[in-house]
């Protein structure tokens, strides 16, 4: 059974506070209802205890501590599956955009996935040398790795991403003899 909780204790921008709540988990969605009938979805993202502190996916305009109510729905965010999705617009929570009917589901699917698994990542083995010793010694660079470079308008930044020898930029092409 659904429960209905009008203990909202406050919003602060996207997040809320619902106090004395039972059995709600972490990741689990939730309806915000207003008193004009409008329904707003949330998420769950920390539980201490009986309080639950939600992210609004919507406006906080127009939610009223008092006569505004929250239910928790008991699952995560899913997508409806069946055939009938085929060439539909959805927005971003899965709901029909394109004025068309709502999906008949012949499947519900948890869109978050699972977590990575860091263990089975590939080890790294191919070392790049970028020829700044801070960075070669303290911060070594592999193949595939992200390095974020700030640096100003004129300085040579682009030769450290770069496979090519220095000077040799894009599109040109290094002569020599046979």
């Amino acid at each position: 059974m659904i429960k209905e909780y009008k203990t909202i204790s406050e919003v602060v921008g996207p997040l809320m506070l619902v106090k004395d709540v039972e059995n709600v988990t972490y990741d689990e969605l939730g309806e915000i209802i207003l008193p004009s009938g409008e329904k707003r979805l949330c998420k769950v993202l920390e539980v201490n205890g009986n309080n639950a502190l939600v992210q609004l996916f919507e406006s906080s305009t127009g939610i009223n501590l008092k006569e505004s109510t929250v239910r928790f729905l008991g699952r995560g965010t899913e997508l409806p599956v069946s055939p009938d999705i085929l060439g539909r617009v959805f927005d971003g929570m899965g709901r029909p955009k394109d004025g068309g009917p709502d999906i008949i589901a012949e499947k519900r699917m948890d869109i978050n996935g699972l977590p990575m698994n860091p263990a089975a990542r590939d080890y790294p083995s191919e070392f790049i040398q970028t020829g700044v010793s801070a960075i070669d010694g303290l911060n070594t660079l592999v193949r595939g790795q992200k390095l974020p470079i700030f640096s100003a308008s004129g300085l040579p930044h682009a030769n450290l991403g770069s496979d090519r020898p220095s000077g040799q930029g894009k599109g040109e092409a290094k002569a020599t003899s046979p």
